[in-house]
């Protein structure tokens, strides 16, 4: 072999071997690398497209999302209309289209920089495809089918949602660079767009599946006390989930690099959820829904983030009004500020709304996420105490008496209790368990162990007195509330009160209760009994006389306690056998908040990081940067609203804090002026600065 031959043999080697480690590095970085739904939150723009807007003007459109600063865009492309070439004949195709919208929409956008979520509904097909394949639809109890406007429900488990669903997205898949795909109405629906029931579906398909899966007959109504039913639910989650989890390796086996995005946590990139609005729905407005939504999702899951948008319009019937534009940016800044996306949906394009109110402050916020991105891409939430997401009414009064107390918090919804959540339970000084009745026997263990370690709860309700199946116990799982087993129930009763005496208010903190000796009591009440050293805190008044006012006097105060105090391990437990979330969420007594209050840092010597004078209207959550380089301090003001009225809010001035650095502090600033703030540390290494105003928010950046 000649020398020149050698030389270029040893180059090919060479330049093999070269290739090979940078072939295995790419690999392995690629492996390594954040998805881009993971890299940062987004600011998404969500047009849901209408029949008649596929003649829209794509340059205009694109300038429309740009004002936005947009980095996402969610748009229609099939399922119920496709506004692409579909050559699949069971797929209904905008009739008004002309050419190929999508196609052009997503070439632009991607030239912009811009992603694009295509969004999908299978819910519901065209009545002229319906007619053709019966098999495949949804059937009412009565056994009819649902025709909506010329569309007709589908059933999960006939042949459109368990095979045709996924020609349509192989389709469009192959046929468009999409960033991510949306599926709207998942799951088993049964009630239509003007709010009718039509009951659990009596298709032949959901028969012979259930008959299958069950050995039993479809139930035909939807009774939650009901056995048949429960168990009929279990398979609706199940089958709802294995069903999305089949389009997820779907999707994934042809391009792993496309977020899926819908309302489930299962076979999910991007949880969807929405803060949104309803002309029958009882009223306060939830005005924590957006920082409900995001908070229990990004502290749940560490694999997925959160999309929830702000719905622009008022309702289903009135979708071409907008809400408050304070309320959307209410909204929206709750979503920033508790490290979610911006996510902000219309009826139609941006261009031809009709009511366009809520743009400016929209925009507002898109603008300062755009400037600001640098801090908020990498943070995520540095609170003090974990609530675990449960009975919804007693879950929602503890969260509001926490944050009116600016107390830091982050949610973890009890789905996924038993997963890799992103910080540890025991990580938290403080657990709070809002009447979490089902609770398994391993779960119950990891709790005590917490608390044996040093760790505190508060519980309330009828927590951990059912395992996962729902199943009663008869007693509490939680041994380390030191209550003995058995207990009874007694019943909501007109005229019960808690009594507060002295040596109570010397355990929960004389001063927040110096005025106060009496709580009210509406809901149904745990008759427990202290074992071992655990203290029996309040005194139950049963019915007490209400009319007339001559007769308003009650004559016995029993020894049954409202609130056990236990010592277990290193830590302790403070159980309030009633529904005190509930009562505040209802009527929002004062006495329900400071006795909770009393009970986190009187009883269980709960100390916050941060402290601060100021209304409780105002909203606090602390952030930090995974590197430990920065951190902030978020404060949204829920001030301007008067009944269902959302008006702009009121400014507040001079708010003076104090917290606990992570480290050594360099600089403190305002990101909304870009002012620079004075700071002073303490003696016991707190820093007290003062935010000199707060509008509808803001941001207070930490640097180290």
């Amino acid at each position: 072999m000649s020398k020149y031959k050698l030389q270029m043999v040893g180059c090919f080697i060479v330049l093999m071997l070269v290739s090979g480690c940078e072939s295995t590095t790419t690999a392995e970085t690629k492996k390594l690398a954040k998805p881009w739904w993971l890299k940062k939150p987004m600011r998404m723009i969500q047009t849901n497209l209408r029949e008649i807007d596929a003649t829209l003007d794509v340059d205009e459109y694109i300038e429309d999302i740009s004002k936005f600063n947009a980095n996402v865009v969610m748009v229609n492309v099939g399922g119920i209309v496709a506004n692409y070439s579909t050559e699949l004949e069971y797929q209904y195709r905008n009739p008004r289209m002309k050419g190929d919208l999508i196609g052009r929409l997503i070439e632009k956008l991607h030239a912009k920089g811009i992603k694009v979520i295509g969004r999908f509904d299978f819910s519901k097909l065209n009545e002229t495809i319906a007619a053709k394949k019966p098999e495949w639809l949804y059937k009412s109890v009565k056994g009819e089918i649902v025709n909506y406007n010329g569309q007709v429900h589908t059933c999960v488990n006939g042949g459109y949602q368990q095979e045709y669903l996924f020609k349509i997205l192989g389709e469009a898949i192959d046929k468009y660079p999409l960033d991510g795909l949306f599926f709207n109405m998942i799951g088993y629906n049964t009630w239509d767009y003007s709010g009718n029931y039509h009951g659990v579906c009596q298709s032949d398909a959901c028969r012979k599946r259930y008959k299958e899966w069950s050995g039993l007959d479809l139930p035909t109504q939807e009774k939650w006390t009901d056995p048949v039913f429960l168990k009929y639910h279990d398979f609706r989650v199940k089958t709802s989930d294995e069903l999305f989890r089949k389009v997820k390796d779907f999707i994934k086996n042809k391009r792993s690099d496309i977020a899926i995005c819908t309302y489930t946590d299962a076979g999910v990139d991007i949880i969807r959820d929405e803060s949104n609005s309803a002309l029958d729905r009882a009223l306060p407005e939830w005005n924590y829904s957006a920082s409900d939504n995001v908070r229990s999702a990004i502290n749940s899951w560490k694999d997925k983030t959160i999309g929830n948008v702000a719905i622009n319009f008022v309702d289903y019937r009135a979708r071409h009004s907008a809400v408050s534009p304070h309320l959307t940016e209410l909204r929206l800044v709750q979503n920033m500020l508790n490290g979610g996306w911006l996510d902000y949906c219309v009826i139609g394009t941006l261009g031809n709304q009709d009511d366009r109110t809520g743009f400016g402050p929209a925009r507002g916020v898109f603008e300062f996420h755009a400037k600001n991105e640098k801090w908020l891409r990498t943070t995520r939430s540095s609170s003090d105490i974990c609530v675990i997401k449960g009975n919804w009414d007693e879950y929602r009064g503890i969260f509001r008496i926490l944050s009116e107390n600016h107390v830091l918090f982050d949610v973890i919804s009890q789905k996924a209790l038993d997963s890799d959540t992103p910080r540890k339970l025991e990580s938290y000084q403080l657990i709070i368990l809002p009447d979490i009745q089902n609770l398994s026997d391993e779960m119950c263990k990891r709790l005590d162990e917490y608390v044996k370690g040093g760790g505190k709860i508060l519980a309330t309700g009828r927590t951990s007195t059912a395992n996962e199946l729902g199943n009663d116990r008869g007693s509490l799982g939680l041994k380390s509330a030191g209550i003995k087993e058995g207990f009874k129930v007694r019943p909501q009763t007109k005229g019960t009160y808690l009594r507060i005496r002295d040596e109570d208010k010397n355990m929960l903190g004389r001063k927040s209760l110096r005025d106060l000796d009496i709580a009210y009591l509406t809901s149904d009440f745990l008759e427990c009994e202290a074992a071992g050293k655990t203290k029996g805190l309040l005194r139950l008044i049963p019915e007490a006389m209400f009319g007339p006012p001559e007769k308003c006097y009650y004559t016995e105060v029993t020894d049954i306690p409202g609130l056990f105090y236990n010592e277990y391990g290193k830590g302790a437990v403070a159980f309030f056998p009633w529904y005190i979330g509930t009562h505040y969420e209802k009527r929002s007594n004062g006495a329900h908040s400071r006795l909770l209050m009393g009970g986190l840092e009187g009883l269980l010597k709960f100390e916050k990081s941060l402290s601060i004078k100021t209304s409780a209207l105002v909203e606090i959550n602390r952030q930090a940067d995974v590197k430990g380089r920065f951190e902030w301090f978020g404060f949204i003001n829920h001030s301007g609203q008067n009944g269902t009225a959302f008006h702009k809010p009121l400014r507040m001035y001079e708010l003076q804090f104090k917290f606990k650095p992570k480290r050594r502090v360099r600089r403190i600033i305002a990101l909304g002026p870009g002012h620079q703030l004075d700071f002073i540390v303490g003696k016991d290494g707190l820093v007290t600065t003062t935010l000199p105003r707060l509008g509808r928010f803001e941001v207070v950046l930490v640097e180290y």
